[in-house]
C-alpha cells in the first residue's frame, strides 16, 4: 500500500515525474515503468500548498541555520512515500476472521510454492472517497514527519492505479551537538537512516491503518490487506503484525536495480568517452587533411609566383647588361645631366622648330645613337615578352581554375565527414542522457 525510498540531491528525476515534466523528446518523465495517460493528466493535483519549485523548497530548508546536512554527494537528503489507493481487501467469515485459500505463489527466483494466502476481493471507491483517502494520507504523513519538512504531495490519477508521491526531508534531533552546546538553540540533522529505521518501517503501516480508521469509516481503506502468511486471524491481529514485508522487499529490489542502473550508466559513460575521443581524433584528422589540401593549392600558386618573379628578375638583368653594352661610363654622368637640363629647356628656332643643345657631342651623340637603337630593340623585345608572359599567366590561371573544383570537392567531402562525426557525437550524447534517465527511472 505504501513504499518508501530515499534520494540524493542528484535524484531530480522524481521531481520531474511528480510535476509531469517532459524530456527533450516531448515525453513525460516516468519513474519506473508507469504508463501515463495524457488524457487524464489534468486530473493530477498537489496537496502541498507551497507552489514553489520542489528543488527550491528542498534547498531553502537545507540551508536553514538550525539544520545540519553533510556536504557529500551520496547523502540522502529527501525521502518519498508512494501511497497507493487500495484495490483489494481480504474476505472475512462471519466472525471477522480472514478466509485463507491454497494458491500457487511464483517467487522471483523462479520457484513456485503452494501456500495459504488470504482470499481477496476487488474493491473500488468513488471520486469523493478517493480524494478523502489521499487527503487523510497527506495529513498523516505531514504530521508524522513535520509540515515544515514537506516538499510536495502529488496525487497521480493518470496511471494504472491512483497513488500519491509524498516527498519530505528526513530530519532528526542532532542529540550529540545539542548536548555539547546546551547554551545554543537546538538543531536538527538530515539523517534518513536514523529516521527511517526498522522500527519506523515496521510501525508505519499499522499506525497508518489506525489513523485511517480513526478519521474515516472503520476498515473503509484496508491498507493492511492480510497478505502475511499464517492461520486464520482477525483484522486487529493482522494490524498488530503489519504487512510491510513486501514493501521492504520491493524497496530492496528497487535499490538493487538502482545500483545496477548506476553501474550500467558508468559503463555507458566510459563507452561514450571512448566514442568521443575517437571522434575527436577523427575530426582532427579531417581538419588536417582539409588544411593539407588547401596548403597544396597555395603552395602550387606560390611556386608559380616565384617562377614568374625569377623570370622578371632575369629580364631586368638583361636590360642592365644591355645598357652596359651601350658604353655608358661613369664619366658620362655630367654630360648626361647637362643633356637632361637641355631637354627640360629646349630652344625654339626662327623656323619654329625645337632645338636641344648637346654638351660633349663627340661622346654623347654615339651614345644616343646606341640608346635609340637599343630602345627600339627593347620595345620590340618587351612586346614579345609581354605576349609570352600573358599567355603563360592565362595558361597557369586556367590550370589552377581546373584544379580548384576538384580541391573544393575534396574539401567538401572532408567537411561532410567532419559534420557527420560531430552529429554522431551529439547523438551519442543524447543516447547517453536518455539511457541515464531510463536507467534511473527504471
Amino acid at each position: 500500500m505504501a513504499n518508501y525510498d530515499k534520494f540524493t540531491r542528484a535524484d531530480t528525476g522524481l521531481f520531474a515525474h511528480c510535476e509531469r515534466k517532459r524530456d527533450e523528446n516531448g515525453n513525460y518523465v516516468t519513474f519506473g515503468n508507469q504508463r501515463i495517460d495524457p488524457n487524464r493528466t489534468h486530473l493530477n493535483y498537489n496537496l502541498c500548498t507551497d507552489t514553489r519549485e520542489q528543488k527550491d523548497i528542498l534547498e531553502e530548508r537545507l540551508s536553514a541555520p538550525d539544520i545540519k546536512c553533510m556536504n557529500r554527494a551520496n547523502v540522502n537528503v529527501f525521502g518519498s512515500w508512494c501511497v497507493t489507493l487500495p484495490t483489494q481487501a481480504p474476505d472475512l467469515d462471519e466472525n471477522g476472521a480472514i478466509i485463507y485459500e491454497e494458491k500457487e505463489v511464483h517467487h522471483k527466483d523462479g520457484t513456485v510454492t503452494v501456500e495459504n494466502v488470504p482470499k481477496l476481493h476487488d474493491i473500488s471507491f468513488d471520486e469523493k472517497q478517493t480524494d478523502e483517502f489521499f487527503r487523510l494520507s497527506y495529513e498523516f504523513l505531514r504530521e508524522r514527519y513535520g509540515r515544515e519538512n514537506v516538499i510536495s504531495a502529488y496525487v497521480h490519477k493518470d496511471e494504472t492505479t491512483d497513488h500519491m508521491h509524498f516527498l519530505f526531508i528526513p530530519l532528526v534531533e542532532d542529540k550529540k551537538w545539542n548536548e555539547k552546546h546546551p547554551d545554543k538553540p537546538p538543531r536538527k540533522k538530515v539523517c534518513s537512516k536514523e529516521l527511517m529505521n526498522k522500527t519506523e518501517l515496521n510501525r508505519f503501516h499499522r499506525e497508518f491503518q489506525e489513523y485511517l480508521d480513526e478519521h474515516s469509516e472503520k476498515d473503509l481503506y484496508p491498507v493492511l490487506n492480510g497478505t502475511t502468511i499464517g492461520g486464520a486471524r482477525t483484522i486487529a491481529e493482522m494490524k498488530a503484525e503489519s504487512a510491510l514485508e513486501e514493501a521492504i522487499q520491493l524497496s530492496v529490489q528497487a535499490n538493487t536495480a538502482k545500483e545496477h542502473a548506476e553501474e550500467e550508466i558508468a559503463r555507458i559513460d566510459k563507452e561514450v568517452e571512448t566514442v568521443q575521443r575517437d571522434a575527436k581524433e577523427y575530426i582532427e584528422t579531417l581538419h588536417q587533411r582539409e588544411d593539407d589540401a588547401l596548403n597544396a593549392v597555395m603552395n602550387e600558386f606560390d611556386e608559380w609566383a616565384k617562377g614568374e618573379e625569377q623570370k622578371e628578375r632575369a629580364s631586368v638583368t638583361e636590360i642592365k647588361r644591355s645598357l652596359e653594352n651601350l658604353g655608358a661610363t661613369p664619366d658620362m654622368e655630367q654630360p648626361l645631366t647637362e643633356l637632361a637640363r637641355s631637354l627640360d629647356n629646349p630652344l625654339i628656332g626662327k623656323d619654329g622648330k625645337t632645338y636641344v643643345a648637346i654638351p660633349s657631342p663627340g661622346s654623347l651623340i654615339p651614345l644616343l645613337k646606341k640608346v635609340v637603337r637599343k630602345m627600339l630593340g627593347a620595345f620590340g623585345w618587351s612586346h614579345d615578352l609581354a605576349e609570352k608572359t600573358k599567355e603563360h599567366v592565362e595558361h597557369a590561371r586556367a590550370s589552377l581554375r581546373a584544379k580548384l573544383p576538384q580541391k573544393k570537392q575534396e574539401a567538401d567531402r572532408l567537411n561532410e565527414a567532419r559534420w557527420a562525426a560531430e552529429r554522431q557525437i551529439r547523438q551519442e550524447q543524447q543516447v547517453q542522457t536518455r539511457k541515464k534517465n531510463e536507467s534511473f527511472l527504471s
